[in-house]
């Protein structure tokens, strides 16, 4: 009798261990919410800075320009002086130039909102801070979002920006948050952004292409912590809202790492990735 028990927890215990094993199979084979959610808020992170830069490109500092629905403006400045002031140390002249900092510069979408060349509508604010004129390499310029919403998901955090030239960005994403209300992701990176188009266009980002290098890290929506690092830079066309190519490899905390694939340059939701030898397709949504 004692051995017909000792026997049965046996098997037991090893259909437990099959059970599970099959389980984490399963679970490596199909598991994508990590790549879904890091590219998610990717995409709109590394959007940001190529417009913050074309406000300041080739200008003595960011410039007031015609825009489309959204505003642009310089926070506690006088606008309209060539006169220091010596309380705000900022200057700022009627053409919405200004000469020395530090200073506060707003770009809003107001609570309608914008639809982008990207086909993505956006609301909130997003705030520029500089000590130095734009033109000024290797100057820090920190970028807040102040209630940003693109499409339905919600933004916060803060970019920091530094240009070595002048098609060149380093960016590090802080505290980083995408929610749309019901779900929470966190994400954070370091990033080398490039320009590789629409160089003859300086006054017009709708025909950016940017490549993107570096690493990242986060927690999905369901709470699983991840991590990145692009193997191949990955494409980003200012009129699309997708990457649209380039790879990375990805490590989900407790999966094996899957090398994911943006694709070829099509501007769509198509993606694959591979991990023990299987290739799986998903959407970037």
């Amino acid at each position: 009798m004692k051995k017909n028990i000792i026997l049965s927890v046996a098997i037991i215990f090893s259909a437990m261990i099959t059970l599970n094993s099959c389980k984490k199979k399963t679970e490596v084979d199909n598991e994508t919410q990590s790549v879904v959610d890091n590219a998610l808020c990717e995409q709109q992170f590394m959007a940001i800075a190529p417009v913050v830069n074309e406000k300041g490109i080739n200008q003595a500092g960011i410039k007031k320009m015609a825009a489309s629905c959204e505003t642009f403006s310089v926070l506690g400045a006088i606008s309209g002086t060539n006169t220091p002031n010596v309380t705000t140390d900022t200057i700022v002249d009627a053409n919405g130039f200004y000469q020395n900092g530090p200073v506060t510069f707003q770009i809003d979408y107001g609570t309608i909102g914008c639809l982008g060349a990207d086909g993505v509508f956006r609301t909130g604010k997003i705030n520029i801070t500089t000590a130095k004129r734009w033109s000024k390499y290797n100057n820090l310029v920190t970028v807040d979002l102040v209630t940003f919403k693109s499409n339905t998901i919600s933004y916060s955090g803060q970019i920091k920006i530094i240009r070595p030239d002048s098609v060149t960005y380093s960016i590090e994403v802080v505290n980083g948050q995408c929610t749309n209300g019901t779900w929470n992701i966190l994400y954070a990176g370091t990033k080398t952004i490039k320009q590789i188009g629409g160089f003859s266009t300086k006054n017009d980002e709708t025909d950016d292409i940017i490549s993107i290098s570096g690493s990242s890290s986060g927690k999905n929506r369901e709470g699983r912590t991840f991590s990145t690092s692009i193997t191949s830079p990955l494409i980003k066309y200012s009129n699309c809202k997708m990457i649209c190519a380039g790879t990375l490899d990805l490590t989900p905390d407790g999966l094996k790492t899957r090398s994911v694939d943006f694709g070829n340059g099509a501007c769509d939701d198509d993606a694959t990735f591979t991990v023990n030898g299987s290739t799986v397709s998903f959407k970037l949504k």
